[in-house]
């Protein structure tokens, strides 16, 4: 075996670990205890809820993502092969099947208070955006693969911002739809690492800086709930959402850079 493939391996082996820990921690504190439901249900309460949201979060539908996903299998196919544009694009599909049937069949969310709840973890629409911008990250040329991981965390971050601005979904939700975007190629990378066909510009520093954003968010959101909790206000609990949204966009993104920065 290759060392690269050692290598790849147990890089994918530890972003594995990690974002099924991110998905089960979310599941666990946000849906089955109740201290979690309550802070969940400030944030719905403190958002704005419509049925007509601004792109991107309006686009969602089942050919407009069938349509996403032939365009990131022929940008793969051009840019690595076929065998690469097959990865990528039964890799997402399988991810939004997956929580489709997480959500609707084999989660369940407890009535732990009055509040009366359908189950909504993980967020479909979030695995959406995710995997596909996911997705799109590997089959990019190598050279471009950092400028489109900082676009793809972008795009994440004002998705998972609008689901909770706008009351779809509940922070759980939009973190259980990354992390399961994520164990699914984070899974593909286990069993055959990726390789490029040369490196990404500015890769090394696009790695650092999405850390940066990440950890930083995830410190800002962590002292808004704080703050929300002993304030008893909604307001900062939407806010400290919003927060950790935008880091597990940029921590996601990262992942993918690292996932695929094997050589060919």
């Amino acid at each position: 075996m290759s060392g690269i493939s050692v290598g790849g391996r147990r890089r994918a082996a530890w972003f594995l670990i990690f974002w099924t820990v991110v998905g089960a921690a979310s599941y666990v504190l946000g849906v089955r205890f109740a201290l979690g439901q309550r802070a969940e249900e400030s944030v719905l309460e403190a958002a704005q809820f419509t049925t007509d949201p601004p792109p991107p979060l309006n686009l969602v539908s089942i050919p407009t993502v069938v349509i996403a996903l032939v365009i990131v299998g022929i940008i793969a196919w051009v840019s690595h092969g076929f065998k690469r544009a097959v990865v990528l694009t039964t890799v997402p599909a399988l991810a939004i099947l997956a929580s489709q049937l997480l959500k609707l069949r084999l989660l369940t969310r407890p009535e732990l208070f009055e509040l009366d709840a359908v189950n909504t973890f993980p967020s479909g629409h979030m695995t959406v955006f995710a995997a596909i911008t996911a997705a799109l990250v590997w089959a990019v040329p190598s050279r471009l693969r950092a400028f489109v991981s900082l676009l793809g965390a972008a795009l994440v971050a004002l998705v998972g911002w609008q689901l909770l601005a706008y009351g779809w979904h509940r922070p759980s939700d939009v973190y259980g739809g990354v992390a399961l975007a994520m164990v699914a190629f984070a899974f593909a990378a286990l069993l055959r690492p990726a390789t490029s066909r040369g490196t990404a510009v500015l890769g090394a520093s696009t790695s650092v800086g999405l850390a940066i954003i990440g950890w930083v968010m995830v410190g800002a959101a962590v002292v808004l709930v704080w703050i929300a909790v002993t304030s008893d206000n909604s307001g900062l609990m939407l806010a400290a959402g919003e927060f950790g949204g935008v880091a597990a966009a940029a921590l996601a993104m990262r992942s993918m850079l690292l996932l695929g920065s094997g050589r060919a």
